[in-house]
């Protein structure tokens, strides 16, 4: 696993102490920030992020003020966000076949178009996909 697309669901890990699996993806971002992996993800990964952890802070889960924060340190990584304008037809096709979002069949299409896995933590896409897309990684199984 040299280079591998992520989702906001693996990256929410990082900044929200409460969740499961939040080790394992502190081991993922180490190895990030070590140069052992790459990470690439679509544009929108920062208007997911950013939507999610203003939704986790009205549920009370992270404070106003860790939220900008989290942004500043999710912004200083540097990960690697790709357009997927020209993809639009597999995210179209993932969404049909899949009945999954056009966010979640974004990060499909990515890693599609790249050749490389999907690492992600979100149960119900991974459960929508896992018999046919090998390439799909479940965080759990990391």
């Amino acid at each position: 696993m040299n280079r591998s697309v992520i989702d906001a669901s693996l990256v929410l890990k990082w900044y929200l102490s409460d969740e499961e699996f939040g080790e394992t993806s502190l081991r993922l971002l180490q190895r990030y920030l070590d140069g052992d992996v790459e990470f690439l993800a679509p544009t929108l990964l920062e208007y997911e992020v950013l939507n999610a952890l203003v939704y986790a802070q009205r549920k009370g889960r992270i404070e106003p003020e860790s939220i900008s924060l989290a942004l500043e340190g999710f912004f200083d990584l540097g990960m690697e966000l790709a357009p997927v304008t020209d993809l639009f037809p597999r995210i179209l096709f993932f969404c049909q076949t899949y009945k999954c979002t056009a966010y979640d069949s974004s990060y499909l299409a990515l890693a599609e178009a790249e050749g490389v896995d999907l690492i992600t933590a979100d149960r119900k896409l991974f459960d929508a996909v896992k018999n046919n897309l090998k390439w799909v990684r479940w965080i759990g199984d990391l």
